[in-house]
């Protein structure tokens, strides 16, 4: 299949907006341009192959340039060379006149030079030489159709350009009515009966299912960056599979957490058609610039996207800030247990100590390290360690960890008091908790 035919189709298939379809790169008007943009330079007598042999051999240059106003300026520039005063020899001995002939009386014949016949025979005008109207061994060749085309394609893809930015300006505004509703939903409550009522675990869960999907970008060593859209939409569809089969939505107690995991469903969605929308006309604008050069012998695949890197559409993705922003002011609010772990044991930083060097260890890690003596932080490695003592118990820290992570803190608290009843009573302690496990 053609790739204009499946690019009109592609456009219908995935229910775009109506505007959107309406910016899009059009595809098979360039393609009727490029056909004349041929014919020009065919009969200015360069053809492909010519102008790729006076490219090569640097009598040639293609230039895209932007004038006063921005808009590029194809220019085609070449030296005289034998193949273009062949060129002009021939359609000056074309034009002139004919004479009659013995062997027709009273017909004509065209001017042709015998073999043995001086060109000093014929008019003034048809020993000429090739002379350039700048003055100098260049030659600017006059196209219309290559203006057009570029013309054309530069609009339609600062248009996109433009339409990208206000997409943006949209879901940016989405994302702070999303921030606000989950906010208020999964806000942490005081007392049995507010936790009761509150909707933080379950965001908590989903927030954590997101992250781990990674739809838009990966972080993973080897296949780290953005997403292609069928990518993104494959993560997409694994979280909110994974959000049904942990029956996630079902378990919300307040019914405007509904709303808002629907609001944050639908941004995504939109996010995924954008970048969809994106790459089908950036694929547009590749294919099309690869068949001029092609038909043309140009190469302008290298020097377009350079003189069009001040658009966006071309040099970067609407998803790599809509991602950064969503990560900011939505996923942020729910704070994770992994951003307050503590690395020797693995588990929530309770009754947090915070050493000279500002690095965090739970505090019955930080007693266990001193009783054996250590000296040296375990992740910057200074000399902290023996110094620390109850007043570096981060009060601060201990009541957002109280607040956010109840549930944690508390099955925190009851391991460290069986730990230390464990320490004090040595092989008089009883453990009242499960039996162990008998497979392990």
């Amino acid at each position: 299949m053609k790739f204009g035919h499946a690019f009109k189709q592609a456009l219908e298939a995935e229910s775009y907006p109506s505007h959107w379809v309406d910016k899009a790169i059009p595809y098979r008007q360039l393609k009727k341009i490029l056909g004349k943009v041929r014919e020009e330079l065919i009969k200015n007598g360069y053809d492909p192959d010519t102008l790729h042999q006076l490219l090569a051999e640097h009598n040639a240059e293609y230039r895209l340039e932007s004038d006063d106003s921005r808009l590029l300026r194809p220019k085609l520039l070449v030296r005289p060379t034998l193949h273009q005063l062949s060129i002009e020899h021939t359609a000056q001995v074309d034009s002139l006149p004919t004479s009659p002939t013995p062997s027709s009386p009273g017909g004509t014949k065209s001017a042709l030079p015998d073999p043995g016949q001086s060109l000093n025979q014929y008019p003034e005008e048809a020993q000429r030489p090739y002379q350039s109207n700048a003055g100098d061994e260049w030659v600017d060749v006059p196209l219309d159709a290559d203006v057009r085309f570029f013309s054309i394609l530069q609009e339609d893809v600062t248009e996109l350009d433009t339409l990208q930015d206000r997409e943006r300006q949209s879901m940016t505004g989405n994302i702070h009515v999303i921030g606000t509703e989950i906010s208020q939903v999964a806000r942490p409550r005081k007392g049995l009966i507010d936790f009761s009522k509150s909707d933080l675990y379950r965001w908590r869960e989903i927030l954590e299912l997101y992250l781990a999907a990674q739809v838009f970008f990966s972080t993973s060593e080897a296949s780290g960056g953005a997403r292609s859209s069928e990518k993104a939409r494959k993560q997409l569809v694994w979280f909110q599979e994974e959000v049904t089969k942990r029956e996630l939505a079902q378990k919300f107690k307040i019914k405007s957490s509904a709303v808002a995991f629907q609001h944050f469903l639908s941004l995504n969605a939109t996010l995924l058609q954008n970048l969809q929308f994106q790459e089908l006309n950036q694929t547009a604008v590749t294919k099309i610039i690869k068949k001029f050069d092609k038909r043309t012998s140009l190469g302008v695949k290298k020097t377009f996207p350079k003189v069009m890197n001040s658009a966006h559409f071309i040099t970067e993705s609407i998803s790599k800030d809509i991602c950064a922003q969503l990560s900011r002011e939505v996923i942020s609010l729910v704070p994770q247990v992994v951003d307050y772990t503590c690395i020797v044991c693995l588990s929530i930083c309770w009754l947090p100590i915070r050493l000279d060097c500002n690095h965090i260890f739970c505090i019955r890690c930080m007693i266990k390290m001193q009783n054996r003596n250590k000296r040296l932080c375990p992740l910057c490695r200074a000399d902290v360690i023996q110094r620390a003592n109850e007043t570096h118990i981060d009060m601060k820290l201990v009541r957002y960890l109280e607040k956010w992570f109840p549930k944690e803190t508390k099955e925190k608290q009851r391991y460290n008091e069986a730990e230390r009843r464990k320490e004090l009573l040595g092989d008089l302690y009883v453990d009242n908790g499960p039996p162990p496990c008998t497979v392990m």
